[in-house]
Order: C-alpha cells, then sequence, then structure tokens
C-alpha cells in the first residue's frame, strides 16, 4: 500500500509538466516556431556560408541543387535586359571568339589527322572491311577499336511507367544519323519493357545488363526510377558505380517529383547535369607500332610525280608551240592556228603558197621532232616580196641566157634570147601575182637568130595566144556596195576585153582551138550570204550581156556568181567580176 501512495503523485506531476511545456512553448511548439521564425535571418545568415561549404565538401548536392536554378535566373535575366547584358559582355566578346576559333581549329586539325592516319593506311583499310563485314559504319568500329570503352548515352526512366524522363549522349543528336538512334531507342525500347513488366503471380523479371553486337546496356535500378547506360567497348566497374551513384542523387534531388510524376518530364530537364556524370570515355592505350600512314605518303608521292610528269609535258608543249610558232615569219606560209593534241602533240594549221619552202623542210631546219606536229595546209597565193622574187627567179633560170636584177623590188632583164622565147618568158612572167610585170621590162633582151613567121610557127603561136590570155585574166570590174550597174570606165574595159576575146578566137581557130570565156561575179561580206549569192551572180549576167551586145558570141560566155570571196582584201576590192579565159581541142 505504501508502494501504491508513492506511485500516486507521479501523474500530477506530468501533467504539470505537460501544461509547463504548453505554457513555455505553445501548443505544437507554436512559441519556438514563431520564435525561430522572427528569428530566422539572423539566425541562417551566421550559419549559412559554413553549412553549404559542409554540405558540398559532404556529397556536392549543394552545387547540383543550385546550378540549374541559377543558369534559369541568368537566362530570365538575358532575356530581360538583353541590351545590358551586351555591353557587359562586349568587351570579352574578342577574346572568346577568338578563343573559341583557336580551339575549333585544334578540334578539326586533331581529327582531320585521325581520319587521315586510319583512312589511308592498312590499318584503316582492314577496319573498312571488318566494319562492312560487322554491317556497321566506319566511325562506329573505329570508335570500338579507339576507346577502351565509351558511354554513348544514359536515360533516366521512371520505374513504375516504364517512361523516359530525360536522356543526354555524346553529341548523338548531332553526329549520328537516323537509323543508329532508331536502333538504340528500340533496343533501349524492349529492354525497359523486358526490365519492368512484372508477371502476374511470378518475381519480377531482374535484367541488369543487356549486351548487343554494337553496344552494351547496363541498367541501374531505384526504388522510383532507374538509369540505363549504353556503352561501347570493355565496361570497367567504375561505370556501374557511377550510375549507382547517379541515381542515389536523383532520387535524393526529385523524389516528390518521382513521387507526384504523372507523364510530364519537364521537372526532370534539370536531372541532365547529373546524368552528364556518366558520360565518361576511356582512350586504349597507344600502341609502340609506327603509325605514320604511308599508304598517305605513297599516294601523295604518285600524285606529286603524276603533276609533275604533266607540268613537264605541258611546258614541253609551250616550248614546242613557241617554236614552231615561228613559222609564220617563213616567207609564202601564213599561221592559222596552232594548239596543243594530248601530252606531246601538236596540231598546226597553215596557208603555204606552192613555191614557199614546204612545212617539213622547215621543221627539219630548226631540228623540230615532225612527228610530234600535226599539220593541216591549204593552198594560197602570197604576195610577199620574198617569195615573188623567188618565183621570177625560178621562171628566167628556165632560159639559160637570160638574168633578171633586182632594183628596189622591181627585175632588170638582161642576156640574148630568140623571139620565141622572149614571147614564152613574157607569157610566164605576166601569170605571175604580184610582180606587176610589163611587156617593157624585157626590152632590154637582145635578140638573136632568125625565126620563123607566126604563121608557120605554131610554139610562137601558142606563146602570143597564152599571154593575151594573159592581159584578159588581170581584168577586173569594180561595183558600188549592193549595186550591179556598170560605170564609163567598166565599158572601156569591156569594150577592149571584146576586141582582145575576138582577136585570140582567129589565133585559137588556127590552132584547132576552142577558146571561151568565164565571166566569174563576187561580193563582199556585208549582208546575209543568200543575198550576197544572187548579187554576185547579177553582176556576172550584167557583164555578160553587155559582152554579147559589143559583140561577143553567147555561146562562148559563161556567167557564175561566186558569192563571197573570203580574201585578206579590203571589202570594195571583193565586189568584183573577175575573168578567166579557157581553151581546149576542137573547132
Amino acid at each position: 500500500m505504501a508502494h501504491s501512495n508513492e506511485q500516486q503523485p507521479n501523474k500530477p506531476d506530468t501533467q504539470q509538466m505537460r501544461q509547463i511545456r504548453e505554457l513555455v512553448l505553445g501548443s505544437n511548439g507554436q512559441h519556438v516556431t514563431k520564435t525561430i521564425k522572427d528569428n530566422a535571418r539572423e539566425l541562417v545568415s551566421e550559419v549559412f556560408s559554413e553549412a553549404l561549404h559542409d554540405r558540398e565538401r559532404q556529397d556536392g548536392s549543394v552545387n547540383k541543387v543550385l546550378l540549374p536554378l541559377v543558369e534559369k535566373s541568368v537566362e530570365k535575366s538575358i532575356e530581360a535586359n538583353s541590351e545590358r547584358f551586351v555591353g557587359y559582355l562586349y568587351p570579352l566578346i574578342g577574346s572568346l571568339v577568338r578563343k573559341y576559333v583557336t580551339a575549333f581549329i585544334t578540334e578539326l586539325l586533331e581529327k582531320t589527322n585521325t581520319l587521315i592516319e586510319n583512312s589511308l593506311t592498312l590499318k584503316g583499310l582492314s577496319w573498312r572491311f571488318k566494319a562492312w563485314q560487322s554491317g556497321v559504319t566506319f566511325s562506329q568500329y573505329a570508335a570500338s577499336q579507339t576507346f577502351a570503352f565509351r558511354v554513348e548515352q544514359v536515360f533516366l526512366i521512371h520505374r513504375e511507367t516504364g517512361l523516359l524522363l530525360n536522356s543526354v549522349s555524346l553529341g548523338l543528336e548531332l553526329k549520328a544519323d537516323a537509323d543508329m538512334v532508331s536502333s538504340m531507342l528500340t533496343a533501349i525500347n524492349d529492354f525497359v519493357s523486358d526490365s519492368f513488366t512484372s508477371n502476374s503471380g511470378k518475381i519480377e523479371q531482374n535484367l541488369d545488363v543487356v549486351r548487343t553486337d554494337d553496344f552494351t546496356l547496363l541498367l541501374k535500378k531505384g526504388p522510383k526510377a532507374s538509369v540505363v547506360a549504353a556503352i561501347t567497348g570493355n565496361m570497367p566497374q567504375g561505370v556501374a558505380n557511377q550510375l549507382q551513384q547517379t541515381l542515389e542523387e536523383i532520387h535524393k534531388l526529385y523524389d516528390k517529383e518521382l513521387d507526384n510524376f504523372n507523364g510530364d518530364s519537364i521537372p526532370f530537364n534539370n536531372s541532365e547535369h547529373q546524368l552528364r556524370d556518366c558520360l565518361m570515355t576511356v582512350l586504349k592505350p597507344e600502341s609502340n607500332t609506327d603509325k605514320r600512314p604511308w599508304m598517305a605518303l605513297t599516294v601523295v608521292l604518285l600524285v606529286l610525280i603524276g603533276c609533275g610528269f604533266l607540268l613537264v609535258k605541258r611546258w614541253q608543249s609551250h616550248e614546242l608551240m613557241n617554236q614552231v610558232s615561228a613559222i609564220d615569219k617563213a616567207p609564202g606560209i601564213l599561221l592559222t592556228n596552232i594548239d596543243t593534241l594530248g601530252l606531246e602533240q601538236i596540231q598546226l594549221e597553215v596557208l603555204r603558197d606552192p613555191a614557199a619552202l614546204s612545212v617539213q623542210e622547215w621543221l627539219e631546219q630548226q631540228s623540230i621532232d615532225s612527228s610530234r606536229v600535226i599539220l593541216k595546209e591549204r593552198a594560197y597565193l602570197s604576195l610577199d616580196p620574198s617569195l615573188i622574187k623567188h618565183k621570177t627567179e625560178l621562171v628566167v633560170a628556165r632560159y639559160s641566157n637570160v638574168t633578171i636584177d633586182w632594183v628596189d623590188n622591181s627585175p632588170k632583164f638582161k642576156g640574148k634570147s630568140t623571139n620565141l622565147n622572149k614571147l614564152l618568158l613574157q607569157a610566164e612572167l605576166a601569170k605571175l601575182v604580184g610582180l606587176n610585170f610589163q611587156a617593157t621590162l624585157l626590152d632590154d633582151l637582145i635578140i638573136e637568130g632568125t625565126e620563123n613567121t607566126a604563121a608557120n610557127d605554131p610554139e610562137l603561136i601558142r606563146a602570143i595566144l597564152d599571154l593575151n590570155i594573159a592581159k584578159i585574166d588581170r581584168v577586173s570590174i569594180s561595183f558600188e556596195p549592193g549595186k550591179s550597174d556598170l560605170s564609163e570606165l567598166d565599158l572601156e574595159k569591156l569594150i577592149d576585153i571584146k576586141e582582145q576575146f575576138n582577136n585570140l578566137i582567129e589565133i585559137a581557130e588556127q590552132q584547132e582551138l576552142s577558146l571561151g570565156l568565164i565571166i566569174m561575179g563576187a561580193s563582199d561580206t556585208v549582208g546575209t550570204a543568200s543575198f550576197n549569192k544572187i548579187l554576185s551572180q547579177k553582176r556576172a549576167d550584167v557583164v555578160k550581156l553587155k559582152l554579147q551586145d559589143l559583140g561577143v558570141a553567147a555561146n562562148r560566155l559563161n556567167a557564175i556568181g561566186l558569192g563571197v570571196i573570203k580574201l585578206k582584201t579590203t571589202k570594195e576590192g571583193a565586189r568584183k567580176v573577175l575573168f578567166n579565159v579557157v581553151y581546149f581541142e576542137g573547132g
């Protein structure tokens, strides 16, 4: 009983203490809470820095929590005060751009060097073949051979629904093709389905690693979310440890968001900072083998040799063209075109007078290999003074007792000749174009021996005939542009032609020759080709009709329109009617 009496006062004491606490602290400690709230600013300010420092040193969570908040604050501040921030950052932009460009160029050079080393070597070709055999791209295979391991992508997945909350990658969204991303997501989708689907009444599947030909999928499960990493190469244990650490941090930081997840992944956007800690890369150790790109050097050397060979051949062709171009200075040869033909030959197009030196002889004189020159040659009559002298000397050389001297490009003939030879020489010289021969130039020749009369000497008659024909062939009728009318001077010329031609008919009949006169009309290059053709024919017809009116038999005249004559003359010189006397056996 005594013991019972001692316990009775305890109940009032306990009740009294509870009442005292309520009086001091208030109901549910409201007085303390109010006091702390009233003095919270002073209390927190005294320990705030130390608390942040201690927590950051403990697990590093302060930086990961504050970093997304600071980034959002800076982003909103820049959007609201963009012009002010531009002013703040303007002095730094120049140096930042230079540093960025320098870093970019350095990275580009390193990548280019790696590409050259691994693409133009035996190893690179072997890798390409093995990549083709495996059905993967060369870049994927090269990465597998270059890196000991590399975490390509990390996925944060909601445990209950299996929905993707966030993901990060090593630039895959920029560098990988759509097929690779699609196949990876498909594999992940299947993996997630296998990992999170519960069999009714059975133990839930628990897959930690899925291996494929291209990469490995590593899963770390948590109570509310899971982290999946896609890894290439041989995965070390450190990757699994990092995934586990990241998963714990995400559960700690996003616990409420995971509990209240309704399919919206926006609250987990800031989890990228935690997921990026899992993107780990380790290169394979460098081997001691010689990594110089011998194949690349060989290709470059062959290209340089080929370029050098082409340059030498081009230089030789250029020198040959310079040598051959000098042919234009040769008398009676006119260069119209020269061009390269392949690596060693050139094509040469010239106009050459029949009396001029042949192109082959000229090439031999210049010590030029004629096999390297493809020649296209056309004939023309040259008015070069030296060539005219040469032609004249060739004609005179056939007459043994006649010599020639030149005084200011004018010939002086001396020596002895028969009357027949004089007439023959006169006929040949009269045919030379550009000589401007006159019969008086032969007056200094001494005529020797007795001669038969013209009526009894057929050779003399033929010489006289040729001489007079040459006189008619040298005559031409000129016209005004676009006209076909004859002037008074033209009528006088036609009268002379009529008389000379009729006289020739009598001489030709003595030799039983039939004589004819061809009248050739020509035009300049002004106007269309069809108009010039008609105009040239009209001019020839006008001259023919006038000769008929003057008494020349129509059956001995033949008018032809030549159209445009392309000669190196003036346009006025091309507006002519030319004559050509022809004869043939038979009366």
